[in-house]
């Protein structure tokens, strides 16, 4: 039985890899470090902060880099949108009392900022500054069903990356795969996370 849904937030809930893409590029002209293109940021999407330090700002340190995210996300915001469905989804698993949770590398201020921007509440936010590891490590997915009052087992991650997939078998949580990812479950759209918590996934 399902008792409460985790979400990945980028290409899940929000399309925002050209806001993240455009950001990336500005903190790396801040710091003095060469321009990064799409095709180099797309090969660290999705990872923590960290593997940006790491590929595009050497010698800078992760807090330096996520508090120029923090300060200047709004600036590359508008490029960010939200999934259809989403604010649907997230309603109507409230309206069922299904906890939500967002479960994100990305910094939990921002994270935060982010999905306010977009009209989407989750009942908790667990970022990559909240434990002391990322995904692909399951320590999101334990912190997230701690918050919840649920078992990692009762609780569906939904994610379109490896790192979501490998969290949620780390955990021991079931797994549903979108955007070409599989898992438990392969949804073709957001819609049919009502149906695993309904029980009538087909």
């Amino acid at each position: 039985m399902i008792n409460a849904v985790l979400f990945d937030m980028d290409g899940v809930l929000l399309e925002s890899f050209e806001a993240w893409a455009s950001l990336v590029d500005a903190a790396a002209r801040h710091f003095g470090h060469p321009p990064v293109t799409r095709e180099a940021f797309r090969a660290v999407y999705g990872q923590p902060t960290q593997a940006d330090v790491d590929h595009f700002f050497p010698g800078e340190t992760v807090e330096g880099v996520e508090a120029y995210y923090e300060a200047h996300f709004a600036e590359h915001a508008a490029a960010a949108e939200v999934v259809p469905g989403a604010v649907e989804v997230l309603a109507a698993l409230e309206r069922q009392g299904v906890p939500t949770a967002v479960i994100t590398n990305t910094p939990s201020g921002l994270a935060r900022q982010m999905l306010e921007r977009a009209s989407l509440a989750p009942d908790a936010v667990v970022g990559g500054s909240d434990v002391p590891k990322a995904k692909p490590a399951p320590d999101m997915v334990f912190r997230a069903c701690e918050i919840l009052g649920v078992e990692p087992w009762d609780a569906l991650v939904v994610g379109d990356s490896p790192y979501d997939k490998q969290a949620a078998a780390a955990a021991g949580a079931p797994f549903a795969g979108i955007g070409g990812i599989e898992g438990n479950f392969t949804l073709s759209g957001l819609h049919q996370v009502l149906d695993i918590v309904e029980g009538t996934f087909k």
